[in-house]
């Protein structure tokens, strides 16, 4: 009978540690659950980083499509609608500019032959496409303010420095206004 007891007790005792046990791991599988900091700031990294690859990925892509564009025999360099299915085109054949009128039918409108006109076309094309291969998205715009940021945190430290350098002087000029005032009143004293 009392082995039976202890037997009872030891068993009690164990089914206790089990399920305490249990409850542990429980509680340390729930808290590896959660999202850490560090697990936040790798997605972040993750992101911006596939985000910079697709960025010089595209860029990349621009500009090999802009050597093949100038390598090619025809190019149109632009154009203008003037209504429906209508329009002026200006294309770049060999050397030669053209001006063709397209509608149901293309017309040879003119051909610049003017060196100083064919120069100025071609530098205006190619400003535009350079605008194009220069990103002007939200990089640069970011980029752009923390240079701007870092030049203002330069340019406030010398203005805090001058402005203490002011206010010290103001405050010398008072004293020096107080003791002369209290010269004086001593002197009258006298």
């Amino acid at each position: 009978m009392f082995e039976d007891s202890t037997n009872d007790a030891k068993e009690s005792t164990k089914e206790n540690q089990d399920q305490t046990q249990k409850e542990t791991n429980i509680a340390q599988d729930t808290a590896d659950i959660g999202i850490s900091f560090f697990d936040i700031v790798k997605m972040v990294f993750a992101t911006v980083f596939v985000v910079a690859l697709l960025y010089i990925l595209l860029k990349f892509i621009n500009k090999r499509n802009h050597s093949y564009k100038s390598s090619q025999l025809i190019e149109n360099l632009g154009g203008a609608s003037l209504g429906a299915n209508r329009s002026i085109q200006i294309v770049k054949l060999g050397k030669r500019l053209l001006v063709v009128g397209v509608g149901e039918n293309i017309h040879l409108i003119k051909e610049i032959e003017d060196e100083a006109e064919y120069k100025e076309i071609l530098e205006d094309y190619n400003r535009k496409i350079d605008q194009l291969i220069i990103p002007s998205d939200i990089v640069t715009k970011v980029m752009g303010k923390v240079n701007k940021t870092s030049v203002e945190t330069n340019s406030k430290e010398p203005f805090a420095a001058h402005l203490k350098k002011q206010l010290q002087e103001i405050s010398n000029r008072r004293k020096e206004a107080l003791d002369d005032k209290e010269k004086k009143g001593s002197e009258k004293d006298e």
